[in-house]
């Protein structure tokens, strides 16, 4: 009899594969390997280990809480965790090092200080100089395959990707898929959610349309591949995995359906752009509520080398307008005054009974480059951000209604010629 699984995998009662992970606490003082098929049993097994109950995890790159299942599959085998209780505010490892530095070597960072003084006294001559060491790494920055320049993927263990441009691909696709999954996560563990039919429905809706965007767009893979032709432009400073939702047709045709069926009004496109030069550039785009960055010095290739890699995981995709604290908030607010009884889920436009919520808006903040900026650590403004939602109810007269009906007439009928 054939067996589907090889000898080194082996599978749970749910049926899905086992994986290992590494788990550690908050100060990284103990660190433990685990194997868990699913979210739900790397928090018990962590919980075990740390003795914290209801314990919370965190990718211990980035500090990204891990809430989904279907994020959790996506994720590498090996990866580290921080494991936390509910209140606890978790550091990344850049961050932890930093710290350390700093408490340890004052001097050494009044140092850099100084030295970053000096370069901006001297711009002129230290911008020469910098530009002849940049012309001899330019050979080693333009290679791009795995053979040409096998220290850059140490650490890449699927050997299927063979080129610098792919990994990009990939780093950004799973800022966007986390993005969604946050999403769903927040917006279908609602109490209304599971009360209302109605509001379940207008819901899944907006997941299925947000879900059918993204895999046509590629989740915004070219945002950090250099080889795409299409560029964001920047304003100067002052000097293909597989879908897990997907149905019956597969992700890379119904990408190529949904581009069919976007038509020519998509204000989408646009933003399906690389925030990076041709040779890999990437310069920080400032503070949420600043026009550009103020630092000269933040900037960096990810393609230079495996240590520029490793330091571009720090830089965040900031949400101007938030994610946690404003959009989806909106999203819930305005189904909630669909669903009510109260009457008031009104266009405020037309002054019409509303049909449905703005998608096309909603998505954009969300997942887009309309709103989002790529900065530096130190760029990355955490407190709240003074910006409101633009998603609102629209009724039958309002375009963006008129767009996603002619969008999901286009896709079905598409959808239905394949099948």
């Amino acid at each position: 009899m054939f067996n589907l699984f090889s000898a080194k995998e082996k599978t749970t009662a749910t049926g899905g594969p086992l994986q290992g992970y590494k788990i550690t606490d908050v100060e990284r003082s103990r660190k433990f390997g685990v194997a868990a098929d699913s979210l739900r049993m790397l928090r018990a097994k962590a919980s075990e280990k740390f003795k914290i109950s209801e314990c919370r995890v965190y990718l211990a790159q980035d500090g990204v809480e891990v809430t989904d299942e279907e994020y959790f599959r996506t994720l590498p085998a090996q990866i580290l965790f921080v494991v936390a209780s509910k209140d606890t505010i978790v550091k990344t490892d850049f961050e932890l090092m930093y710290n350390a530095i700093k408490s340890a070597h004052t001097d050494l960072l009044h140092a850099g200080e100084l030295a970053q003084q000096f370069v901006s006294n001297n711009q002129p001559e230290i911008s020469k100089i910098l530009y002849n060491a940049q012309r001899g790494r330019d050979d080693l920055i333009q290679r791009s395959a795995r053979t040409e320049h096998a220290e850059w993927f140490v650490g890449i263990d699927d050997r299927a990707v063979k080129t610098k441009e792919e990994v990009m691909k990939k780093r950004g696709q799973d800022r966007i898929r986390g993005y969604f999954y946050k999403t769903k996560d927040e917006l279908t563990k609602c109490s209304m959610y599971r009360a209302s039919p109605m509001a379940r429905e207008l819901i899944d809706e907006m997941l299925e349309l947000f879900r059918q965007l993204l895999v046509g767009f590629d989740y915004f893979s070219c945002m950090f591949d250099r080889s795409c032709q299409r560029r964001l432009e920047v304003k100067p400073d002052s000097t293909d995995a597989d879908e897990p939702d997907a149905q019956r047709i597969p992700p890379k045709r119904l990408k190529l359906l949904v581009q069919n069926s976007l038509g020519s009004n998509c204000q989408i496109d646009r933003y399906n752009a690389a925030l990076c030069s041709e040779l890999g550039d990437f310069r920080c785009m400032g503070v949420w509520k600043d026009e550009r960055c103020r630092y000269v010095s933040h900037r960096i290739n990810p393609y230079a080398s495996r240590e520029n890699l490793i330091l571009f995981q720090v830089w965040n995709l900031d949400h101007q307008i938030e994610i946690s604290r404003t959009v989806l908030p909106s999203i819930l607010d305005n189904v909630e005054r669909m669903v009510s009884r109260e009457g008031d889920a009104i266009c405020k436009l037309h002054r019409r009974k509303g049909k449905t919520l703005s998608v096309i808006t909603y998505f954009l903040e969300l997942f887009t480059l309309s709103n989002l900026k790529l900065v530096h650590i130190v760029c990355h403004d955490k407190t709240v951000h003074e910006l409101i939602s633009n998603g609102t109810i629209i009724c039958d007269r309002c375009e963006e209604y008129k767009y996603i009906k002619q969008f999901q007439r286009n896709l079905r009928s598409k959808q239905n010629a394949l099948l």
